[in-house]
C-alpha cells in the first residue's frame, strides 16, 4: 500500500502495518493495518443504508483516502450492486421529474390538451410499466455498461504500460465512481456536476488503486473519449464531404 507521511506529505510503500522510516524526511511513521474494502464492501449486520450513505460520502468528499481503503477489498457483487442501486435510484428520480413536469404543464394548460388527456388517462399504465421496465433494463444495461468502461480503462493502462492491479480493480473504480450520480436529483447542473465528477473519481480510482500517474490514469479515462468524438468527426467530414461532391456534379 501506498502511505502519506504525516510529516512532509511524501508518499512511500509499505506492505504492512508497524513503525517504518520515511524515505523523504527520516521521520518515524506509524503505519496502520490497510483498510479491507469500503464501507459497502464489509457491512455484515445488515445495516445497508447507512452503508450506502457513507460509501457515497466517503468517495465524494474523501475520494484518494476511499480508494486507498477500497484497494483492500476484493469482489464483483457488491461494487456492481453499489452501482445498481444508484443507477436505478437516478433512473427513477428521472422519470419521476418528467412526470412531475407533465402534469404541472396538463394542470396549467401548457400542453396540448389532447396530449394532456392522453397523458393523464395512462398515467398509472405508465408508471407501472416504468417500473418493470426499470427492474430488468436498468440492472443489465448498468452491467453491461460497467463491463465495457472497466475494460476500456484497463485496455489503455495496458497499453500505458500502468495496469499493475488486474480487471477486478479496475471494474471496482469504475463502479464505485458512479457515486456522484446522486447529484442528479439536482435539476438542470445536477447532471453535469454529476458527469465531471464521475470522471474526476475516475482519474483518482486508477491512480491510486494501479500506483500509477495521474497523467496516465487521465488518459485512460479520456482517450477512448477522444477517440470516439475523433472517429465521430471522421464520418462526419466522409459524409459532408460525399453530399457536397453529389452537390457539385449534380450542378454540373
Amino acid at each position: 500500500m501506498i502511505y502519506s507521511c504525516p510529516h512532509c506529505n511524501a508518499k512511500f510503500k509499505a506492505e504492512g502495518p508497524g513503525f517504518f522510516v520515511c524515505p523523504s524526511c527520516s521521520q518515524k511513521v506509524k503505519v496502520g493495518a490497510p483498510l479491507a474494502g469500503t464501507a459497502w464492501d464489509v457491512e455484515s449486520q445488515g445495516k445497508w443504508v447507512e452503508a450506502m450513505v457513507s460509501t457515497i460520502k466517503e468517495a465524494i468528499t474523501e475520494p484518494v483516502r476511499f480508494f486507498e481503503s477500497m484497494a483492500g477489498g476484493k469482489g464483483w457483487i457488491r461494487p456492481l450492486i453499489f452501482a445498481m442501486v444508484i443507477s436505478m435510484l437516478v433512473f427513477m428520480i428521472s422519470a419521476a421529474y418528467q412526470m412531475g413536469f407533465q402534469t404541472i404543464a396538463s394542470s396549467l394548460d401548457l400542453a396540448d390538451p389532447a396530449e394532456s388527456l392522453a397523458f393523464l388517462s395512462v398515467y398509472p399504465i405508465s408508471a407501472g410499466a416504468l417500473v418493470m421496465f426499470a427492474a430488468f433494463a436498468v440492472p443489465t444495461g448498468t452491467t453491461i455498461g460497467l463491463l465495457v468502461q472497466a475494460g476500456i480503462y484497463h485496455l489503455c493502462l495496458m497499453i500505458l504500460g500502468a495496469a499493475k492491479k488486474g480487471f477486478q480493480d479496475t471494474f471496482r473504480v469504475a463502479c464505485y465512481s458512479m457515486a456522484p450520480q446522486v447529484f442528479q436529483i439536482v435539476p438542470l447542473l445536477g447532471g453535469l456536476i454529476a458527469w465531471g465528477w464521475q470522471a474526476v473519481l475516475s482519474i483518482i480510482g486508477i491512480k491510486v488503486v494501479h500506483e500509477t500517474s495521474y497523467g496516465k490514469s487521465t488518459v485512460a479515462v479520456f482517450l477512448p473519449m477522444i477517440l470516439c468524438c475523433g472517429f465521430i468527426a471522421l464520418i462526419g467530414a466522409a459524409v459532408a464531404g460525399w453530399i457536397f461532391a453529389a452537390l457539385i456534379s449534380k450542378s454540373l
